[in-house]
C-alpha cells in the first residue's frame, strides 16, 4: 500500500460582497475496498459549515453558507489517502442499479458522430475488457489534450467533433461510447499523484465502466488508459454535474475569480503483511 498526502486550497474573489451564498462541496475522498481515508479535515474562512450528508451516489458532501460582508472566502481540504496497489478495479455495491448507468445524459449523450465511432466495436468478439480498452486506446490516438478548447458544459459530442478537449470532455466520451454499447459507465472525480509534479492547477476525471464478475474497472483516456494506486476517487455519478467537486450559488455578486493550489504528495511506501 502506499500513503498520498493532498492539500487542496480554494480561493473566490468576489466583485461585490454577496447578498446569499450557498455552496455545496465533494472534496472528501470516498472509502471502498481500494482507498481509506487515514485524515482529512476541511478548513472554511468567509464561510460555515451547515450539514453533512450523502448523496444518491454515495459522495460526501458538505454544504456552506457565505458569511456576510465578505469579498473572499475560501476552503481548504487536507488530509492522507491509502491505497491499495491495483489496476483500478472496484467491487463496490452501489445504492443505484448498474443497468441505470447506461442511461444516457446530457452531458455524456452519443450523438450522430460517436455513434458512428462506436460501429466498428458493435459487432466484436473481442471479451469485454479487450474491448473497453480498445475503444479507450481508440479514443486516446483520435483525440488532443487542449486547455481552453471546450467549457464547462461542453457535451461529449461536442468534444467529439473538435477532436480535443480536457479530462472531463474524455471522460464523457467514453461514458457516451460505453452506454452506446450497452455497458454501465459512470464519471470520476478526484485527485493523480503525478511523477515529478506535486504541485497541480486541478483536480482530475476520468471514467469507470461496469464488465460482469468483475466490477467496476477504471479507465483514463487523458493519460495511461489503467487507472492504478496514482488516482483518489473523490466522487462518482451518472457525468460531471454529480461528480463536480464545487456547485455554488450566490445572489447580487459574481465571481471576480477563483484561485486554486493543489498539492498532492507521496507519503511511503508500505508493505502488506
Amino acid at each position: 500500500m502506499i500513503q498520498i498526502a493532498i492539500k487542496n486550497f480554494i480561493e473566490f474573489q468576489f466583485s461585490k460582497p454577496p447578498l446569499y451564498g450557498i455552496q455545496r462541496i465533494r472534496l472528501t475522498p470516498k472509502e471502498n475496498e481500494r482507498q481509506k481515508v487515514i485524515s482529512w479535515d476541511i478548513f472554511f474562512k468567509g464561510a460555515k459549515k451547515e450539514t453533512e450528508f450523502l448523496d444518491h451516489h454515495g459522495n460526501f458532501c458538505c454544504l456552506l453558507t457565505f458569511e456576510k460582508d465578505i469579498k473572499t472566502m475560501s476552503i481548504m481540504a487536507e488530509g492522507v489517502i491509502e491505497i491499495k496497489k491495483s489496476i483500478g478495479v472496484i467491487n463496490e455495491v452501489s445504492e443505484i442499479p448498474n443497468w441505470l448507468f447506461k442511461r444516457h445524459t446530457y452531458l455524456a449523450k452519443p450523438g450522430r458522430s460517436i455513434k458512428e465511432f462506436c460501429k466498428q466495436f458493435s459487432a466484436s468478439s473481442m471479451l469485454d475488457l479487450d474491448l473497453i480498452y480498445g475503444v479507450a486506446k481508440s479514443l486516446k490516438n483520435f483525440l488532443t489534450y487542449s486547455i481552453g478548447t471546450t467549457k464547462i458544459d461542453t457535451t461529449a459530442e461536442e468534444a467529439f467533433l473538435l477532436k480535443a478537449g480536457v479530462c472531463q470532455d474524455f471522460s464523457h466520451i467514453l461514458i457516451a461510447c460505453m452506454r452506446e454499447l450497452n455497458f454501465p459507465a459512470r464519471y470520476v472525480s478526484g485527485y493523480l499523484k503525478m511523477d515529478g509534479k506535486e504541485d497541480q492547477e486541478a483536480t482530475h476525471a476520468w471514467t469507470e465502466v461496469y464488465v460482469e464478475n468483475l466490477g467496476w474497472v477504471g479507465i483514463d483516456v487523458s493519460n495511461n488508459i489503467i487507472v492504478d494506486e496514482n488516482y483518489i476517487v473523490l466522487a462518482t455519478g451518472f457525468d460531471y454535474k454529480d461528480a463536480k467537486p464545487l456547485h455554488a450559488i450566490q445572489f447580487e455578486s459574481e465571481n471576480d475569480s477563483i484561485k486554486t493550489a493543489i498539492k498532492v504528495q507521496q507519503q511511503g511506501l508500505r508493505v502488506k503483511k
